[in-house]
């Protein structure tokens, strides 16, 4: 197998990977969960067919819009509030 034919494989598994890890943490805040331990994520992942531990997952996400902060232990989720919600209360 040519070399380039290996790294574009790869590309394309590590875009999944991250389009696959970010439909779950959105599908995480649309159910208003606020966190969840990085092994959970990582058992989620593996059952997708990934292989990801607790360092690359940390890697990963480190980065990630929807994470406000990730360990080898938790994954919390950026808490965003409703600013609707915020100008109604101000107008009552």
């Amino acid at each position: 197998m040519k070399i380039a034919t290996l790294l574009m494989e790869k590309a394309n598994y590590d875009a999944q990977l991250m389009g696959d890890i970010n439909a779950y943490l959105v599908s995480l805040k649309a159910n208003d969960i606020p966190s969840i331990s990085t092994e959970m994520m990582i058992r989620e992942l593996n059952g997708m067919g990934y292989t990801v531990d607790e360092e690359s997952l940390v890697d990963l996400l480190s980065n990630s819009r929807y994470v406000s902060k990730v360990t080898t232990d938790t994954i919390e989720l950026v808490h965003r509030h409703n600013t609707r919600l915020k100008k109604i209360s101000k107008i009552h």
